[in-house]
């Protein structure tokens, strides 16, 4: 086993710190709700309608599974 000492606070690696920034993306960038209720539903029918009809596409931005990239997977451009 080997240990790898991280930093106190990863949010990049805590599962909700990055359905947060999903539902960030979805809900609020380039948006405007002209007043609070509003805004609160949108993030109520993100989380409750478009993470479960969507998790499909939302899971490999979310979950602990994450990929191997292999020097297969891309194309070295030479310059």
């Amino acid at each position: 086993v080997h240990l790898i000492q991280l930093p106190p606070y990863c949010p990049h690696l805590n599962p909700i710190e990055r359905l947060w920034a999903v539902m960030h993306q979805r809900v609020t960038h380039n948006r405007h709700y002209p007043t609070r209720k509003q805004f609160a539903d949108a993030i109520l029918v993100f989380f409750r309608d478009t993470v479960p009809r969507e998790w499909q596409t939302f899971r490999e931005q979310v979950s602990d599974n994450f990929r191997i990239i292999t020097h297969q997977d891309f194309r070295i451009l030479e310059g």
